[in-house]
């Protein structure tokens, strides 16, 4: 219970900057500074985590018809997030730097409105991270999705062509735009199974990348996939066609049994992708857009 200890003497100086400040901004002397230090009081009066959220919980916060309200609403926020941090040890330790920050912007508030601010910044600290997906996957209608389930490694490379000038009596040459390109984009993705429900993902994924490569029965090309990794800025629903892969099943490694196959505890994937865009995709190409974020697909 160190860190909790340690964690209430902490929060209990901030609560005592609260009713101080709350004074200043709201001019309710004592409803503000007799709640603070109420607060306060009872944060510091015990060294348990347990025993802190019960004294907490005792203290009798002004009604919400009054001007202290968002005092009340921001200290019911710093319940809650006590309340998550006694159940989830683990997201105290993971959330250390984002619960330092938040009792700093405490202790700079200058504003109920801000204290409020600060205390859900606290409790959305001990809430958990954002939902965002940043994993490098592969998507496209039919063939379904391919999601590497290890950080691959990722290689890009672009370029843009020049036609030399030649022109006599010159110290210098001269060069002409022709066009500019993207090139392939190569992905080496590890892929370790543990049990048959991973098997099962294994050879899921290595089915997208046959029938990514695969045309129709109508002989259309084959799918256009959408290509994503690491956010918005650096790829972004990236339309690419598969033109080659490869899967390195090694001899040195156990396989496991999925009932009807045997999957490498150990293998690797390579993939090399294109970034295709169609003639009406690219006169929507703007520049300043593009350097600003706003282009998405574009690499």
């Amino acid at each position: 219970m160190g860190v909790f200890d340690s964690f209430s003497g902490s929060v209990g100086s901030a609560a005592s900057t609260v009713g101080s400040l709350g004074t200043q901004a709201m001019g309710t002397l004592g409803t503000i500074a007799g709640t603070a230090g109420r607060v306060s009081g009872a944060i510091n009066s015990v060294s348990g985590a347990a025993q802190s959220i019960s004294a907490l919980r005792s203290v009798s916060l002004p009604p919400g018809g009054n001007p202290v309200a968002r005092f009340a609403a921001g200290a019911a926020l710093f319940n809650g997030a006590i309340n998550q941090a006694v159940g989830s040890v683990g997201q105290v330790a993971g959330a250390i730097g984002s619960i330092g920050g938040a009792l700093g912007a405490l202790g700079g508030a200058s504003s109920l409105g801000g204290v409020a601010g600060a205390l859900g910044g606290l409790a959305s600290a001990f809430g958990g991270g954002s939902s965002f997906d940043w994993r490098a996957k592969l998507t496209g209608a039919v063939v379904g999705e391919l999601v590497f389930p290890y950080t691959p490694t990722i290689s890009i490379s672009g370029g843009a062509s020049y036609e030399e000038v030649a022109i006599t009596h010159q110290n210098y040459s001269f060069f002409a735009y022709q066009n500019s390109k993207a090139e392939t984009i190569q992905i080496s993705a590890p892929f370790y199974v543990e049990d048959a429900i991973q098997a099962q993902q294994w050879i899921k994924a290595l089915t997208f990348l046959r029938a990514s490569t695969k045309m129709f029965q109508d002989g259309n090309p084959p799918i256009i996939l959408k290509f994503n990794a690491y956010g918005n800025y650096v790829f972004k629903d990236v339309p690419v066609i598969v033109k080659s892969y490869s899967v390195d099943m090694p001899n040195g490694v156990d396989y496991i049994n999925t009932g009807t196959s045997h999957v490498p505890i150990k293998s690797s994937f390579s993939v090399t992708l294109q970034p295709i865009y169609s003639r009406e995709k690219v006169k929507t190409f703007n520049l300043v857009s593009f350097v600003n974020g706003g282009s998405a697909g574009f690499v």
